[in-house]
C-alpha cells in the first residue's frame, strides 16, 4: 500500500477538515458569538490530531481513482481533549486534484456529519470546506459548514459553523 498524506476531518469532516482559528470555544459551552450567518450561530473551534491513518492504493500504482485515505482523530480545546472523529476521503478526480470526504465529529453533546470535496494534500498549509449534513443529538437538526486547515501530515485547525 502507498501512503497518501492525511485530512483530518474531517474530518473527515473530517474530517481534515480542515481554516484559520482564534481563541478556542469549549465544544460543550457553545460559542453564541454572532458568526457570518448571525445570532444563533454556533461556532465550535478545535484542535485535530490524526491518530490512527491508513491509505488504500487501488487500481494502478500510485494515486488513482479510487484511492482513499482513512483515519480517525481525538479533538482538542486548550489542550483538553474534548471528542474523536473519523474520515474517509475518495480519490475522485486526477485532472481537478479532488477528492470527496466524509466525516463524523463526536462531541459530548452528539455527532455531527460533514461531506465535501477537499484538494489533494502536496504542501502546507492545505485549506477545505465541508458541509454539516446532520447529526444527533443537540446537533440532531445541524446545517452550516466546517473550515478546515491542514497545519501538517497528522494536525489540523477546525472552525465548525452549525446553525439550525
Amino acid at each position: 500500500m502507498r501512503r497518501i498524506k492525511a485530512v483530518a476531518p474531517v474530518a473527515a469532516a473530517v474530517l481534515a477538515a480542515v481554516l484559520a482559528c482564534g481563541p478556542h470555544a469549549q465544544a460543550t459551552s457553545p460559542d453564541r458569538d454572532p458568526g457570518p450567518h448571525g445570532v444563533g450561530e454556533q461556532v465550535i473551534r478545535l484542535d485535530d490530531s490524526v491518530r490512527e491513518f491508513a491509505s488504500v492504493d487501488v487500481g494502478a500504482p500510485g494515486t488513482s481513482l479510487g484511492d482513499e485515505a482513512i483515519g480517525f482523530s481525538d479533538f482538542f480545546q486548550n489542550g483538553r481533549k474534548v471528542g474523536t472523529g473519523g474520515f474517509v476521503c475518495t480519490v475522485i478526480s486526477l485532472q481537478n486534484s479532488l477528492r470527496q470526504c466524509e466525516s463524523t465529529l463526536r462531541l459530548a453533546k452528539g455527532d455531527i456529519t460533514l461531506q465535501g470535496f477537499a484538494p489533494f494534500i502536496v504542501s502546507f498549509p492545505t485549506r477545505f470546506t465541508l458541509a454539516i449534513t446532520g447529526g444527533t443529538g443537540t446537533y440532531r437538526d445541524a446545517r452550516g459548514y466546517m473550515d478546515g486547515v491542514n497545519i501538517d501530515a497528522t494536525h489540523a485547525r477546525l472552525t465548525v459553523h452549525v446553525t439550525r
